[in-house]
């Protein structure tokens, strides 16, 4: 992670650097590569070398390293820490543009509005079923790993975007995410992938109601009978019952097979879906206590 924690508030801005750090302060990027410093130093007719001002401005703390070589971040005036928890995803992006990600699980769901609080835990991230995260990032992400067919759309709808009042390309902190389907699909393919359960779960009625059934069956293509049950079972346990029974009548094959949703010492039984669940109805259950 960056060192923000090292940044003084009262930093020094030498005369060599004030030009610069007045652009830098008056763009504000998140990151930094030795590329886009070599367009300020350009663009400033600067002669200084590149990776002297680069050693200096770390050493002033207006630069700060990120969990990638060659990327650092920028903290402008009067802030000591960058406050960005994807501040490292954003690194990854500047040094690969063509990397392909998109936040998915607990990360998605935090900026869809289905729990109440960020997630503390490694960021959820899907990638491409050939891709890995770069070695720095791996103990900062969890991989979602679910292979969707070429093209799939994986993140939400403008209108539903517009209907929430969210900025299409700010909602999810300007990085790519899932919409409910894809996020659907995952608790459906991966439950054990998803870790705050019971604040989704008192959202879930909002949360299914934002999904639509033929964006779901699209990325269920390829999956298995018991993904198609789950997501069903999470349709209607969310009282979207239409959407479920479209998506029961669209299964590859009408065969139910046994299925299993959590692990919990409770649960209760749905031979229309084929699942015994350990984990949402319980869970219900607290929340229509509570």
């Amino acid at each position: 992670m960056p060192r923000s924690s090292e940044a003084r508030i009262d930093r020094t801005v030498p005369s060599w650097a004030a030009m610069l750090l007045g652009q830098l302060a008056q763009d504000r990027p998140t990151v930094l590569t030795r590329d886009d410093l070599d367009t300020y130093l350009a663009a400033g007719h600067m002669e200084r070398d590149r990776d002297r001002v680069i050693r200096d401005l770390v050493r002033l703390d207006w630069l700060v390293g990120t969990r990638l070589k060659g990327v650092w971040a920028f903290l402008p005036p009067g802030e000591t820490t960058t406050g960005d928890p994807y501040i490292d995803l954003r690194a990854w992006r500047a040094k690969d543009p063509l990397a392909r990600f998109a936040l998915a699980g607990e990360a998605a769901a935090f900026h869809l509005g289905y729990l109440d609080r960020r997630f503390d835990g490694p960021i959820s991230i899907w990638l491409p079923d050939d891709k890995r995260p770069p070695l720095g990032l791996r103990d900062l992400v969890s991989v979602v790993g679910i292979r969707f067919r070429t093209g799939a759309q994986l993140e939400p709808s403008w209108r539903l975007l517009r209907s929430r009042g969210l900025d299409v390309n700010a909602w999810s902190s300007g990085l790519p995410a899932f919409g409910p389907e894809a996020l659907l699909v995952q608790l459906a393919a991966r439950p054990a992938s998803f870790g705050p359960w019971a604040d989704l779960v008192a959202h879930l009625d909002r949360f299914v109601g934002d999904c639509h059934p033929d964006r779901i069956a699209e990325l269920l293509e390829g999956q298995t009978a018991s993904s198609w049950q789950r997501a069903a079972y999470l349709l209607d346990t969310g009282s979207n019952e239409p959407a479920a029974a479209a998506l029961m009548e669209r299964r590859p094959t009408a065969r139910l097979v046994h299925v299993t949703l959590g692990d919990g010492d409770r649960g209760a039984h749905s031979a229309r879906y084929g699942i015994v669940d350990r984990l949402v109805a319980p869970l219900l259950d607290v929340v229509g206590k509570a």
